[in-house]
């Protein structure tokens, strides 16, 4: 048998792989923030919600409230004693870490004490 030809295929079918320009793969990769079930749509770039019924803020990005306690600003995963379906929540325009900066604001505008009566209950004084 003669080898020849079946070596000279592999060894020019070895050359032209190594020889060939290294394929680069480009991987994309899309992260966007989504927004919780309880909150509305938020546009590109937005990072809060104000959410009145906690006074409080939801950071999008890191899932977590930001509420005061002790006069600081402290990050929850939850909030005990609240209901997210009784939420409220406003997208705030402010990008940055500390959105309490602009509390003051935010307060004034969309803060509703909350009413511990039940909505079956609204008719009945």
């Amino acid at each position: 048998m003669n080898y020849r030809p079946q070596i000279f295929a592999f060894v020019f079918g070895a050359f032209a792989a190594l020889a060939a320009p290294a394929a680069h793969a480009q991987v994309g990769v899309n992260v966007q923030i989504g927004h919780p079930a309880w909150g509305p749509a938020v546009p590109a770039g937005a990072q809060y919600y104000y959410v009145p019924e906690i006074d409080g803020y939801y950071d999008l990005a890191a899932r977590n409230y930001i509420v005061q306690r002790n006069g600081r600003w402290v990050p929850m995963a939850v909030v005990p004693g609240y209901n997210t379906a009784n939420f409220h929540p406003v997208v705030v325009d402010y990008r940055g870490r500390q959105p309490w900066v602009q509390y003051r604001d935010h307060h004034a505008r969309y803060y509703r004490p909350a009413d511990m009566r039940h909505d079956h209950d609204r008719g009945r004084r």
